[in-house]
């Protein structure tokens, strides 16, 4: 009898599922992971040439690099200022090329430490190329955010 007992909670133990793997096996999903995709590009962006009162003409240039991540259905865009270079200045008095090799580094760093933000300080004794700086540069802001 004992035996016949023995046998018989044995193949019951085999025929029937445990608790835990029934569950197991209902809790297992699979789960995808959506691809990421990189798109970066370098654009050259110039603002509008700006006049700097009775001195004469500034233009600020721009490298943008814009950065497009895609995952599945989402997507975002994010710009950097990698270089800002003014190729047109006041120059047509040494009073002119000394206050703008003084005022233009320390612009062309403050638009590189506001990146997309604006926050651009006045120089001072440069006030009129500050200025006409500031003009120029929102410009090729608008322009860089259309690229």
């Amino acid at each position: 009898m004992r035996k016949t007992i023995a046998a018989t909670l044995g193949a019951a133990a085999l025929v029937l599922p445990v608790g835990n793997a029934v569950a197991a096996t209902t809790r297992s999903t699979a789960t995808v992971t959506p691809k990421k995709k990189v798109v970066t590009v370098k654009k050259t962006v110039s603002g509008q040439q700006a006049e700097a009162d009775r001195w004469g003409a500034l233009q600020v240039t721009l490298v943008v690099k814009k950065t497009t991540t895609t995952v599945g259905e989402k997507r975002t865009v994010t710009r950097r200022i990698t270089s800002v270079t003014v190729p047109v200045y006041p120059n047509h008095t040494d009073r002119s090329v000394f206050i703008n090799q003084q005022a233009l580094p320390m612009l062309e760093q403050e638009a590189l430490a506001a990146q997309f933000t604006g926050g651009i300080n006045m120089i001072s004794g440069a006030s009129d190329s500050s200025d006409a700086f500031i003009q120029s540069l929102q410009s090729a802001l608008l322009v860089a955010k259309k690229v």
